[in-house]
C-alpha cells in the first residue's frame, strides 16, 4: 500500500503562522488605543472636569474660556496632539517598514555591529529608507515629549485655577500617567545606536536583527538569474569557439 500523503497546510494555517501579518495587526490594534491616549492625555484643559460657577465645566467651555493665559494654553494642548500624531504616523510607517524588509531572528546577536553586517544584505536604497524613517521618528519623538512635559505643567497651573473638587485631581493625574507610559516606551526604543531597531509596538522590546526571508529570495532571484544568463552566454561562446576551429 501506497504511503498517504501528508495533509497540506491550509492558507488559513499559513496566514495565522505568518511573522509578518500578526505583527501588522499588532501594530493594527496598539495604534487604536494609543489614539485614546493621546486625546485625553494631550487636551488637558478639554478633558478635565473643572469648575464653571460651582459646577461642572461642559466641554464647550472648556474650549471656550476667553482668558489670554487660558487660551495659550489650549493652543499648546492641540500642538501637542498634532505632534503626537505626526510622531505615530511615522512610527507606523518605521514599523511596516521594519516588519517588511526585517525580520525577529533570537538565534543571532543583536548588537549593532553584527545587525550592520545582516543589513548589507538588503540593496542600497532599502537599507537607507530604514534609516531615514527611523531618524525621522527619532526627532520627532523627542520634540514630541518635550511639548508634552512643558503642556502637563502650564495645563496643571491653569485647571487648578479652576479647581472643582477631587475629580479633577484624579482625572489629570491619571490621564498624564496614560502618556507618561508611552513616553518611557518611545524613550527606550529610539535612545539606541543606528543599526538597534526596536519594536515600537510588539511586547518585550523585540529587537529586528535579520533580513526578511520573504524579501531576501525577491532581492536575490533577479541576481540568480542573471548568473545563469551570463553562464548559458559564456558556454554558447566557447561552444562557437569550438566549432570555428
Amino acid at each position: 500500500m501506497s504511503e498517504e500523503a501528508p495533509p497540506q497546510e491550509s492558507c488559513l494555517t499559513r496566514l495565522l503562522n505568518d511573522q509578518d501579518l500578526n505583527q501588522k495587526m499588532n501594530v493594527a490594534v496598539s495604534v487604536s488605543v494609543e489614539l485614546y491616549r493621546v486625546l485625553v492625555s494631550c487636551l488637558l484643559l478639554v478633558f478635565v472636569p473643572q469648575g464653571c460657577n460651582g459646577e461642572v465645566c461642559t466641554y464647550s467651555e472648556n474650549v471656550s474660556e476667553g482668558t489670554q493665559k487660558y487660551n495659550a494654553c489650549l493652543a499648546l494642548n492641540f500642538l501637542t496632539m498634532f505632534a503626537f500624531v505626526l510622531m505615530y504616523i511615522f512610527e507606523v510607517k518605521r514599523e511596516n517598514r521594519l516588519i517588511t524588509y526585517l525580520e525577529v531572528n533570537k538565534s543571532l546577536p543583536c548588537d549593532n555591529e553584527t545587525v550592520g553586517k545582516v543589513l548589507e544584505r538588503l540593496p542600497e536604497d532599502k537599507r537607507q529608507s530604514i534609516w531615514n524613517l527611523d531618524y525621522y521618528y527619532q526627532k520627532i519623538a523627542y520634540t514630541s515629549m518635550f511639548l508634552f512635559v512643558g503642556n502637563t505643567v502650564l495645563s496643571g497651573i491653569i485647571i487648578y485655577d479652576y479647581y472643582l473638587d477631587n475629580q479633577t485631581t484624579t482625572t489629570f493625574v491619571t490621564n498624564v500617567l496614560f502618556m507618561i507610559t508611552k513616553v518611557g516606551d518611545v524613550y527606550t526604543t529610539i535612545s539606541t545606536d543606528k543599526n538597534v531597531f526596536y519594536s515600537a509596538y510588539l511586547k518585550g522590546k523585540v529587537q529586528f536583527n535579520d533580513v526578511d526571508p520573504d524579501k531576501l529570495k525577491q532581492i536575490e532571484a533577479p541576481v540568480a538569474t542573471q548568473v545563469e544568463d551570463n553562464t548559458e552566454v559564456v558556454v554558447e561562446q566557447k561552444e562557437e569557439e569550438k566549432q570555428s576551429v
